[in-house]
């Protein structure tokens, strides 16, 4: 924190926006629709962050104030109570409002028939990540901008916001990144210090500051901290390093959901930076520790919620046995489609996956072994386990019946040469935690008062208190963006 000197400012504005994801286009449309002069920091050369990077997908509740009850029960029962409930109402009453703001932007959001790919694992369903909590089933649907079927929903969306920002003319400023927040004598903020091309700036705000910054998935400090499996892997933006949590516990934020993430599983290419998300297109595999031992019931996990699964620890041995994990697969699963989704990710725009994964069989990413003992020489593993692995899971098929994990018999299909196999890492999509908002968008303090002319939206301090709720981190950034938006334009001035 950093007190600002006679409140003198190389630029002044209304609201100053830290971060130019989904969350941070809401807040500044929102804003200056409202009237107020709106400035957008970015640190990054490219805006969008992991916004244009995501699924593209948000959650909806169905118009019946029946549903809206439901829903939001659903949500405080995923959250354990540790969000409150005002918070959530605000999240799920105003979300009735995107389809008609989407049409005001010139978007339709509707209903599409599937969701991003079908038929591929870990499932990607319509309807509640967690069926057996009340209040999931039949209250919510999941929508996505209309558009060419070729564009990414996400980018589409991404499209729609990023172009109705430059309609009005917001100044957007890339690669400058937001360093510090400025406070007055009684601790309400006033404006931000950033570095742009090696030069520090201050930006004054008359009315506010957003932080729309989103979490700390390529901090490894943060992560070592607070990311129950270790090492965790990210897919999205590299700029996601957990800025504005420092900046703001510098003014007194208070922070929650620090351990909560949405993690995916996923393969580390040593050439890129990002990880790439697994899907298997069909359901020829197994997935085994590192001693080649079969640890899950490979169909039963939920899409965001693997940090579980990987985050088995053996004190015995001192390490995280499941990191890196193996996929052991059949050529047939090889050859029903790439191992990862082409729409998402932060490599989406760097590589295109093949469609029969011959490319990453040559490339090295894919091992391929014409015997259970060739795989395990190859995979660093006890022949005799791997031998014995397979067998059960075999048996399993024969018998239509996986009596280790309870995988549906519909799913078991045997494994026989030539096989292949890949490394898997838990892989973070985004961090939940980062500073406590209210049902205003306003960021809490230590002391349970809101900080003032301090705001947030999306990703930053979710509300995601322990599971989550597929498509809903997107609701939230235009939920949040909306209401931290209109509040911050009708702050006082400074």
């Amino acid at each position: 924190m950093r007190m600002a000197e006679q409140q003198s400012f190389d630029v002044e504005t209304d609201v100053v926006v830290i971060g130019y994801g989904y969350a941070g286009a809401a807040t500044a449309i929102t804003a200056h629709d409202a009237g107020a002069e709106v400035v957008i920091l970015e640190k990054m050369a490219q805006p969008g962050g992991n916004s244009r990077v995501s699924g593209g997908n948000c959650v909806i509740p169905r118009d019946s104030d029946e549903a809206v009850r439901g829903f939001t029960d659903y949500l405080d029962r995923l959250c354990f109570g540790t969000t409150p409930r005002p918070v959530l109402e605000a999240l799920v009453t105003e979300a009735r409002s995107l389809v008609k703001w989407a049409a005001d932007l010139g978007g339709d959001l509707h209903i599409p028939e599937q969701l991003i790919v079908s038929g591929t694992y870990p499932r990607t369903i319509k309807g509640p990540g967690f069926p057996k909590v009340p209040g999931g089933r039949g209250n919510f649907d999941k929508y996505c901008i209309r558009g060419d079927a070729d564009v990414p929903p996400s980018l589409r969306l991404w499209n729609l916001l990023s172009g109705n920002v430059a309609e009005r003319s917001v100044q957007v400023r890339l690669g400058t990144a937001a360093r510090d927040l400025l406070t007055d004598a009684s601790g309400g903020v006033v404006g931000v210090v950033a570095t742009a091309g090696g030069r520090q700036i201050t930006i004054g705000a008359r009315k506010g500051v957003v932080l729309t910054c989103g979490g700390f998935e390529n901090d490894p400090e943060l992560k070592w901290d607070y990311a129950p499996p270790k090492p965790l892997k990210f897919a999205g933006n590299p700029g996601n390093t957990g800025d504005g949590i420092r900046m703001a516990q510098r003014v007194g934020a208070d922070l929650w959901h620090m351990t909560r993430t949405s993690t995916i599983v996923g393969f580390q290419a040593p050439e890129f930076e990002a990880a790439f998300g697994i899907f298997f297109p069909s359901d020829g595999f197994i997935y085994t520790d590192r001693a080649g031992n079969r640890y899950v019931d490979e169909t039963g996990i939920e899409l965001h919620e693997f940090y579980r699964v990987f985050s088995h620890f053996d004190a015995e041995n001192v390490e995280f046995p499941r990191i890196p994990s193996w996929a052991i697969f059949n050529e047939q699963t090889r050859l029903a489609g790439p191992l990862t989704w082409n729409t998402s990710g932060y490599n989406r725009d760097l590589y295109r996956w093949s469609p029969d994964n011959a490319a990453e069989v040559e490339r090295g990413w894919i091992v391929e072994a014409g015997s259970v003992e060739e795989l395990a020489e190859r995979l660093d593993m006890d022949a005799s386990v791997v031998t014995a692995t397979l067998t059960r899971y075999n048996a399993a098929c024969a018998d239509g019946q996986d009596a280790e994990f309870g995988r549906s018999a519909a799913t078991l299909k045997p494994l026989a040469p030539p096989f292949y196999a890949i490394p898997l890492h838990p892989v973070v999509l985004n961090t939940q935690g980062g500073a406590k908002r209210d049902e205003q968008g306003r960021v809490i303090g230590t002391d349970g008062n809101p900080i003032p002319r301090l705001f947030s939206a999306g990703e930053f301090g979710s509300v995601w208190g322990y599971l989550y709720q597929g498509a809903s981190n997107i609701t939230e950034c235009l939920v949040f963006g909306r209401i931290a938006g209109a509040n911050a334009a009708s702050a006082a001035s400074v």
